[in-house]
């Protein structure tokens, strides 16, 4: 099986920060519709909380009206945008090799705050449960902060960049001394 490279895990780290930071313009929560009790059902016709739920799921998906993210998380919106930014900072200083020590550790850190945050807002929305709902930002933002903890998690754990030495380029050694019989003594020990 091939896996991906370390550059690539470093560029679709950067893509779901730009995503998660991207996703913050699209429409996360929208009101709830009321809840509607018939009074005399049909006969056969099976209105439970199984077809709710899926016509729930199916406006969760579909429906592009809603508040968008910014608007509707505030604070914790540019709490996402910060550790968005963070994280892509981080990916790019791994590319470093002065910089990846602290590069690495601001991607590691900054994307699981963002996948903490994103996944908290998702499970409890800003108001009332029962008022509002979910739409298809908020599972867009849940994808990007999972691609982007699982890329700087790879990134994270390869190993350290180092530097390359340069080739030292052979030179012979000094060829040995050349005596003479007439001038000169014979080496010792012959």
């Amino acid at each position: 099986m091939r896996t991906l490279g370390f550059r690539t895990h470093v560029l679709l780290a950067i893509a779901a920060a730009v995503g998660l930071a991207a996703v913050l313009s699209r429409p996360w929560y929208a009101a709830a519709p009321q809840a509607t009790t018939a009074a005399d059902p049909a006969i056969g016709d099976i209105n439970g909380p199984l077809s709710s739920f899926f016509v729930g799921l199916e406006r969760w998906v579909t429906e592009t009206t809603g508040m968008t993210g910014a608007e509707s998380l505030g604070y914790f919106g540019i709490a996402i945008l910060a550790m968005a930014g963070i994280a892509a900072l981080g990916a790019l200083g791994a590319l470093s090799q002065r910089a990846q020590a602290v590069g690495r550790e601001a991607l590691r850190y900054g994307s699981l705050a963002a996948l903490a945050i994103v996944a908290w807002k998702l499970l409890d929305p800003p108001g009332s449960n029962a008022v509002i709902e979910l739409r298809y930002g908020a599972f867009v933002a849940l994808g990007c902060a999972l691609i982007l903890v699982s890329c700087g998690a790879e990134v994270c754990n390869s190993p350290l960049l180092r530097s390359k030495r340069k080739r030292s380029t052979f030179t012979a050694p000094p060829p040995p001394p050349a005596y003479e019989s007439a001038r000169s003594s014979a080496p010792p020990g012959t």
